[in-house]
């Protein structure tokens, strides 16, 4: 298990575990809500004791595909505004016991480009033996929105800093030189 700043990256051998392969796209309404991935089948019966949802999340993310890529390219956001939008592409959740599941918090907090910062946390839950483990992707929706602008600085911006820059040094030598002035007066005074 090997932790960076905002990923939990664990070995993940497909060989170590086998099942399904999940993939698709979810529409889905602008209010919060939530899905599940559990094993289930009308045609078998699942003991729920053998369920293991371990999973890796290759990509999940919220909005437009087309406007993101285009946002993302413009250059208006910092750094760390990619990774926040798909926080847990790459992550593997492994379950290493019976009757666990991980639940996974979602906070989406909309922006200016059609597109979502995610703000992730997951949890490892327990289940009582009777009830077949899920994985659980809960997703709720931020009151606040965040609007990305780039701005530069005019010139006469510039120049107003670089006088009072001079002007400040100006007036601290101003008074250096004037404390010494004052100081040795009065040691020539006390020679004579």
């Amino acid at each position: 298990l090997e932790r960076t700043r905002h990923k939990t990256i664990q070995k993940w051998n497909p060989d170590d575990h086998p099942g399904c392969q999940l993939s698709g796209v979810l529409l889905m309404d602008r209010a919060p809500g939530h899905f599940y991935i559990q094993a289930q089948s009308p045609s078998h019966s699942l003991a729920p004791r053998m369920t293991n949802v371990s999973h890796v999340v290759h990509e999940l993310t919220f909005g437009d595909n087309v406007k993101r890529k285009l946002a993302t390219q413009s250059g208006v956001f910092p750094g760390n505004f990619l990774g926040s939008m798909a926080p847990m592409d790459g992550n593997a959740y492994m379950t290493h016991n019976l009757h666990e599941a991980h639940h996974h918090y979602l906070k989406l907090v909309s922006t200016n480009v059609h597109s979502y910062q995610v703000l992730q946390s997951s949890q490892l839950a327990l289940y009582r033996e009777d009830k077949v483990p899920e994985a659980k992707f809960i997703i709720d929706l931020s009151p606040i929105s965040v609007s990305y602008q780039r701005t530069g600085r005019r010139w006469y911006d510039y120049i107003t800093s670089i006088m009072a820059i001079i002007g400040g040094t100006f007036t601290v030598v101003g008074m250096l030189e004037s404390g010494i002035r004052v100081a040795t007066r009065k040691q020539t005074r006390r020679v004579y």
